[in-house]
């Protein structure tokens, strides 16, 4: 990342550009990841915990908001560190980016998607169609292979699903298909913010770093390759048993309930100057994923103690770090936990290896192709910073435990961390792109650096010609066998019953009125 004295567009300031603050960007960060918490409080909880939460989560911000400018050393700091100029153009250019992205991903299921997309599809629908909490009548089940599955009786939603929440406003107003449109303008308009927070972490509104964080992945071609050659089964990204992380595109196709918050905030960590308000936004993560808020935790504790250690209890005793950590468990870890069986298997790795021979190989090539190689090319522009060492510990810890049967544990939980490297790792590719540009330039390491992005990109780029053809196939040709709102349609109403097993282990709580959140917080 540059220092204030570098900070350039590359552009003439003056009306054909648009300022972005360090105090705006933030402020609206914060507002993005706030609403759908807040609507979650009013319409799903009780009137007295509902309005005291959000009360409460609004102190917490306003708080963090006012002193936003705050160093750890307690004195104001320059608003204009972060500063940068955008051009109209280069504007209009990251919007349509971000709408190709959005769409590629299969957000809104206007397009192909992934299988994951059957249920994103499901959910919107039933935070729609139902009223809050969202409870199941089995007796609605149509497919007779699913009513008999389940017999009689009631289950509850539970998941979660606080992403959702604004769109699934917007569709108790106008509808399913207005909601699917919120949908896809809303995770648009996060992804933006994080381009943009990129950007002015990197001091200059360039769109080779968006397009290079989208195409951002580990060297998976080099195993997926080997275990092809040797016979073996393989997919682009997943080429190990159990040890598995996805590149920045995958984690869009198939967790972007996740994924898009927890970036936001990884860049607001990045950027904040003190650690008065990390608990705000490390309880936040909470509130999207609990698996990613895992793995932001150790990125959080190291921005409250390293920037100034003989200070670090007065940053860690402030209203946006107590009150809202408070808030967001209390109303959240009794929601995730009223579902116990959704966690499936769990136990240490070496559980789940038929030898330890696997396993170490595995975990080796984990850490050499996801981000021991970028952390080889970029060591020298990293030096000793704190936060990029506490991503880089955290991935070599995280895959020690293993929990549910896809380990959402490790791939949701190395979400933050991996991120965060991947900023730095684009953010120097960026550079070196820019020189390969300059005129008469026949350097050849700033061409390697470049291909190694190139090259690591390969995952991203075949799910991308994945998604834009199968997705032509649909709407050109008329092929909706990929129609992602066919196979699930709702949990009220299962289409077809091979779905049943996950759903009732990810999303259904039964026998709900005995849980402490649909006894004492629900509705």
């Amino acid at each position: 990342m540059r220092t204030a004295d570098t900070l350039k567009t590359g552009h003439r300031i003056g009306s054909g550009s648009v300022k972005v603050t360090y105090k705006t960007f933030m402020t609206a960060s914060l507002v993005y990841l706030m609403i759908p918490v807040i609507i979650f409080f009013l319409g799903y909880l009780k009137l007295f915990p509902g309005i005291a939460f959000t009360l409460l989560t609004i102190l917490a911000a306003v708080w963090t908001i006012r002193g936003m400018h705050t160093g750890n050393d307690g004195t104001i700091k320059d608003d204009g560190r972060y500063s940068i100029e955008i051009s109209y153009p280069r504007l209009a250019g990251m919007i349509l980016m971000t709408v190709a992205f959005i769409y590629l991903g299969g957000i809104g299921e206007f397009g192909w998607g992934t299988t994951d997309h059957f249920m994103r599809y499901a959910i919107l629908n039933d935070l729609v169609e139902y009223d809050w909490p969202v409870i199941y009548d089995f007796s609605t089940q149509s497919n007779p292979a699913v009513a008999s599955a389940l017999g009689e009786g009631q289950a509850a939603f539970s998941y979660y699903f606080v992403y959702w929440m604004v769109p699934a406003v917007a569709g108790k107003i106008a509808g399913l298909t207005f909601a699917r449109v919120v949908l896809f303008i809303w995770s648009a308009a996060g992804l933006f913010l994080v381009a943009t927070g990129a950007m002015m972490l990197y001091g200059k509104a360039s769109r080779s770093l968006f397009a290079g964080l989208m195409l951002f992945a580990g060297f998976d071609v080099f195993p997926y390759a080997l275990k092809l050659a040797s016979g073996q089964w393989a997919t682009w990204e997943k080429w190990a048993d159990e040890i598995i992380v996805c590149g920045n595109f995958y984690q869009i196709m198939n967790v972007f309930n996740q994924c898009i918050p927890g970036w936001l905030i990884t860049v607001m960590l990045l950027m904040g100057m003190s650690g008065r308000s990390v608990g705000l936004l490390g309880s936040l993560m909470f509130c999207y994923s609990p698996w990613a808020a895992i793995g932001i935790l150790p990125m959080c504790i190291c921005k409250i103690i390293t920037p100034c250690p003989s200070r670090w209890w007065r940053n860690l005793l402030t209203p946006g770090n107590l009150i809202a950590p408070v808030v967001f468990f209390v109303c959240f870890a009794p929601f995730y936990t009223a579902n116990a069986s959704a966690t499936g298997e769990a136990g240490f790795i070496w559980e789940f290896y038929p030898s330890p021979l696997t396993l170490i190989k595995d975990y080796i090539l984990y850490v050499i192709v996801e981000f021991g190689i970028w952390t080889l090319m970029i060591r020298r522009k990293i030096g000793k910073d704190p936060m990029f060492w506490t991503a880089f510990i955290t991935l070599l810890v995280i895959p020690v435990y293993k929990i549910t049967t896809a380990n959402d544990f490790l791939m949701r939980g190395s979400m933050a961390p991996l991120f965060m490297i991947s900023l730095y790792a684009v953010m120097f590719v960026t550079d070196n792109f820019e020189i390969c540009r300059q005129k008469d330039n026949r350097q050849i390491r700033p061409r390697l650096v470049v291909l190694a992005l190139v090259i690591a990109a390969y995952t991203s780029v075949n799910f991308m010609l994945l998604a834009g053809l199968s997705s032509a196939q649909m709407h050109i040709l008329g092929d909706y066998e990929y129609d992602t709102s066919r196979d699930v349609g709702s949990f009220g109403n299962i289409v077809k019953e091979e779905h049943l097993p996950v759903i009732k282990t990810q999303f259904y709580v039964y026998d709900y009125e005995d849980t402490l959140f649909f006894r004492y917080l629900a509705k």
